[in-house]
């Protein structure tokens, strides 16, 4: 691979999305107008609508690049009768100004011309379009990518600049893989990415297909219907071929674990000769993706509590496969706590991270 189209990890600028939603949420209550730039698909339309939700906000999502001028500040028509002219909003402007909202300004800074830079300053700064104001409860979260994720950038007046709070987003393994689990996302993708961490779940690179949390989460939906004869060419097609062989050759690794068998104590891991991390996350979320989809006897409960406390498994493994549970496992993890073994594990390892919440 020539150096053009060789994949680099992402930086670590920027804060994570756990981060800075509180504190975009708490500055777009102060009235104040927020832009959040990040690097593409690593969250930030999804922050836009989990605020308007927390916020009881309607969400009004505009991708300002592929909007002419026009359906941002409306039309104006002459009216003959009093010899003026009349502006004409788009609809958005009538929901915002109808009842708070929050206006969500996307691609903001993606190849914007001077007239949409125009009818955003007027949106930002006044809040309002023509004589058309918002509802005092409206606010405004614009979004864009930054220069080095190789984004066409458009640079921003000054005094535009100067009417937001800035912020800057990163990639987080952490966050992702628990969003991950609430929603859904192949088990094999979520054991790749929490072995091999932030330098899979966003890289950049020349290619069209490039690995970062949205294209992981429509490489999961891509699995679920293609043929596995097909799954690495439409996995390519999603995060890239440099990358789609890295999960195959990991995928070698992730099947040879023999989930049922251990759930049915049939037989047992190995992490004392086998103690690469790559090894221990596979079976981690090889059985924890088992119990979520099968139905697991009384009797074989001792057997999972005998797998995450096996000989090699460290506590962050430990954590790990319990949260895993517990957020797609809600029923199996409740039976689990009548064990008095379980009961134990937990004891220890709330002892060492009060943050599991295991109550």
């Amino acid at each position: 691979m020539n150096e053009r189209n060789e994949i680099r990890p992402v930086g670590a600028s920027g804060s994570t999305y756990d981060q800075l939603f509180p504190v975009i949420r708490a500055t777009l209550e102060a009235g104040i107008s927020v832009l959040l730039l990040g690097p593409p698909g690593v969250g930030k339309s999804s922050m836009a609508a989990e605020l308007a939700r927390s916020m009881k906000k309607k969400l009004i999502d505009i991708r300002l690049a592929q909007k002419d001028p026009a359906e941002l500040g409306g039309v104006y028509f002459p009216d003959r009768e009093t010899r003026t002219l009349e502006l004409f909003p788009p609809s958005w402007v009538k929901r915002a100004c109808g009842e708070p909202c929050l206006v969500f300004l996307d691609e903001f800074n993606a190849a914007v011309t001077k007239l949409h830079q125009a009818a955003a300053y007027q949106i930002v700064l006044e809040k309002r379009i023509g004589d058309f104001e918002f509802h005092p409860g409206t606010v405004v979260l614009a979004a864009g990518n930054r220069e080095e994720d190789n984004a066409i950038v458009t640079p921003l007046s000054s005094a535009l600049c100067n009417r937001f709070a800035h912020f800057e987003m990163r990639p987080d393994t952490d966050a992702w893989l628990e969003w991950a689990a609430a929603n859904g996302i192949d088990e094999n993708i979520m054991a790749f990415v929490r072995t091999y961490g932030d330098e899979v779940l966003f890289t950049v690179s020349d290619e069209h297909s490039f690995p970062t949390p949205r294209s992981w989460a429509m490489a999961s939906r891509v699995l679920a219907h293609v043929d596995p004869e097909d799954a690495k060419r439409a996995l390519a097609a999603c995060i890239g071929v440099p990358m789609a062989d890295k999960f195959h050759k990991y995928m070698t690794l992730y099947r040879k674990v023999d989930a049922a068998g251990i759930i049915g104590g049939r037989t047992k891991a190995d992490f004392v000769r086998n103690s690469e991390p790559s090894f221990i996350y596979a079976a981690i979320f090889a059985v924890a993706a088992c119990l979520a989809r099968s139905a697991v006897p009384d009797a074989h409960l001792e057997n999972i509590v005998s797998f995450i406390t096996s000989p090699g498994v460290e506590p962050e493994y430990q954590i790990l496969f319990l949260r895993q549970l517990r957020n797609r496992a809600q029923e199996l993890f409740d039976r689990l706590k009548a064990l008095s073994s379980f009961r134990k594990l937990a004891g220890d390892l709330v002892s060492l991270r009060s943050s599991l919440y295991l109550s």
